[in-house]
This record gives C-alpha cells, structure tokens and sequence, in this order.
C-alpha cells in the first residue's frame, strides 16, 4: 500500500484538484464570465450614449456660436427695450398701480409717467394740488382721519428725509420717558398736533408726509419710516438698526484716529474693521460692503453715515439695511425651522412652550427675560399674560 501511495504521489505531485474543489471554482469561474458579458454590454451602451452626447454637445456649440454671433450683431445695431419693470419700486401703489398706468402706452409715454411719478406729480402729466380725505373712523390713523380735500406740498426727498428723521429723533426722546412706547403712527399725530397745533395743517402734513413716504420708500431710510407707520414694521427694527449704525461709526472712526485726524480711512484698512465688528458675517458679505468703495481709496468715516441734502444714504449704508433685512429674514427662517424640529412639520399651532423652545435652539444667547418680552410684544400682551395665551398659527 505504502508503495503504491508513493507511486501515485510521484506520478501526479500536486496537480490534482480534488473534485469538490474543482467543482467550487468552475462554478465561481461561469459567474464571473457571465458578469464579465453583461459589463461588457454596458460598456458598449455606454460608448454609444457618450457618443450621443459629444454629437449633441458639438451642436450645440455650433448653435451657441451662432447665436453668440446673431447677439453680437444685435447689439451693434438695435436699440433695446428699457426694463419698465424696474420702475415698479418708485411707484405710488405698487405692481398694480404701475400696469394700470403703462397699459397701451408708448415708450415716450413711459417716461414721462415715470418722471411726473417720481417728482411727485400725478402720472397723468399735471400736479395733483389736493389729496382726498379717507374718512374719520377707525382704522384710518388718526393723522388721516379727515373729510373733504387736502393740499398736496409735494415733498420732495430730501424734505422728506428731513422730516423723519426730525419725527424719529422726538419718538426716542418721547419714549426713553414712558414706561411703554408709542405706535409710530399715534406719535406722529401727536408730533404734529404739538407743532403745528391747528387741525387743518395737522391733517394735511399727515398726508402729505404719508404720501411722500409712500413715493419715496425705494430709499431704505425712509422705507423703514413708512412701513414702521402702516404697521408693516415693529419700532424697535429702527431702534436695533439705529443701535448698529452709531456703534459701527464709533468703531470705524475711532480706528481712523490712528490714521487721520480728520477721521478717514484708507479704504484697504476696512475690511478687518468691518470683519471684526460683524463676527458673523459671511466674507461675501463682508465683500458686498467693500464693492462701495470701489471708485475711491480713502473715504471720510461720518459721510458714511450722514444723510445727503437730495434726501438720499450712502451706497454704503443702503448695504447695511439690506443684509439687515436678510439676516432678519434668515433668523426667521431658522426660527421655524426649529419649530418644526419640535413640533413636527404636520403641526400647525404652536404654544408659547415651544415657541420659547424654538428661541433657546435658533438664538441660544437670548435669556428667557428677553424671549418672553419679545412674545409679549409680538401678541400684544403683558408679561403675565403670557401663560393664558392659546395655540397660535
């Protein structure tokens, strides 16, 4: 036995496979074919989808440069048609106002709307001498409460931006003396019973400084006046922007001190200024701000802050009011995202339970004296009626 075992061993060595094993891998090997077909049919339909695709990209191309050409030409030779739909911000009314006006109207026409639009006049052509009285019961303000016709001043900007600023400096005076302060729109009724005291010119600068408000509220500063007086904003968003502002003319002008005595700044030491006041903003916002400065490579720190005598705010400064406004849209936003992380996103009434949880996860730094104050002037209350609040949508 022995001699016949070492007769097979030398006869076959190791080249014997037992069956099971063979078995194994002729199995492993007609898979491994049979994928190797199937990523070859792939890889063929592949080549011909690329193929498709180079075919279409080099029409296009080809299409592209024909048009790229065509626009060329076009601007070369033709005159293009003004964007009318830029004029819908300067306009008294809105959107509506300004289809209503611009229907079946000629380019020339056009214009002149617009100019007589943004002069004060009425879009017919003619100055408008007298506005008529809304009424005198509730809702009406009680600066508008009136019957009968109003004489029209026609504001200009400047007027205008004169005017309230003069109305917000007295409110703050006003309300640093009151517990609680007074709606813009009461103030102002006030403001003007105390200095013009009769009640026919009480009445007609009301209108009149509503109505140029209204013309005038493409210019940040006098926008935040007018939807602070229809109640489409809160006071205190002026009082918070007001806060920002002189705290960031300190900052600037007691850096350009090292500088200037004059309290100029070279417009390249800005950037780490602006960066270390606003720690949280982005660089593209940062960026934003700095592209106002693009003509010049000193500016003088207050003109940035001051209001010019056409009425109107630096470049500068309408920036600020901008992002202003989106970093308040965005807190917004993540506010009700945080609700929903809470709630769910089926619920649709919250409790001031959650709101007050949603604050603490959107605005952790905020303490729950500032959160329930906040509520409690959101929803009108005092703080003690907080807790009696229902859900609200």
């Amino acid at each position: 036995v022995r001699a016949r075992s070492s007769g097979i061993n030398a006869e076959y060595g190791g080249d014997v496979v037992p069956r099971r094993e063979y078995e194994r891998l002729e199995g492993l090997h007609t898979t491994n074919s049979e994928s190797l077909e199937r990523y070859k049919t792939d890889y063929n339909s592949l080549i011909k989808e690329h193929q498709t695709l180079l075919d279409q990209h080099k029409l296009m191309s080809a299409e592209r440069d024909e048009f790229s050409h065509e626009l060329g030409l076009m601007k070369r030779s033709a005159t293009p048609r003004p964007e009318w739909d830029q004029a819908v911000p300067y306009i008294e009314g809105g959107e509506a106002a300004w289809k209503e006006m611009s229907t079946g109207k000629s380019s020339n026409q056009l214009v002149g709307i617009l100019i007589g639009s943004l002069i004060g006049k009425e879009h017919s052509g003619p100055v408008e001498e007298f506005f008529e009285g809304e009424g005198t019961e509730p809702p009406i303000p009680k600066y508008l409460r009136w019957t009968g016709k109003v004489r029209n001043r026609n504001l200009s900007k400047a007027d205008t931006a004169q005017l309230i600023q003069d109305i917000w400096n007295q409110k703050i005076v006003s309300d640093t003396e009151k517990e609680h302060g007074t709606d813009l729109a009461d103030f102002l009724h006030s403001y003007l019973q105390q200095k013009y005291q009769e009640d026919l010119l009480v009445v007609e600068w009301g209108y009149n400084i509503h109505h140029a408000c209204g013309l005038y509220r493409n210019e940040p500063h006098i926008g935040l006046f007018y939807e602070t007086l229809t109640g489409d904003a809160d006071d205190s968003v002026y009082s918070v922007l007001c806060t920002q502002h002189d705290a960031l003319l300190t900052h600037l002008y007691q850096a350009s001190l090292k500088y200037d005595s004059e309290g100029s700044l070279l417009v390249k030491n800005i950037p780490p200024l602006l960066q270390a006041f606003f720690p949280l903003k982005e660089t593209g916002d940062i960026d934003e701000l700095m592209a106002t400065f693009s003509d010049t490579d000193k500016v003088n720190v207050k003109a940035l802050f001051n209001t010019e005598r056409d009425g109107n705010i630096s470049e500068f400064l309408k920036i600020l009011y901008n992002q202003f406004y989106k970093e308040r849209a965005q807190y917004v936003k993540d506010l009700h995202t945080s609700l929903v992380s809470i709630c769910g996103s089926d619920k649709k009434e919250y409790n001031i339970q959650d709101l007050c949880k949603a604050f603490e996860i959107t605005d952790p730094e905020k303490s729950s004296k500032e959160v329930n104050k906040l509520l409690a002037k959101v929803f009108s209350l005092n703080l003690d009626q907080l807790s009696s609040v229902g859900p609200v949508d």
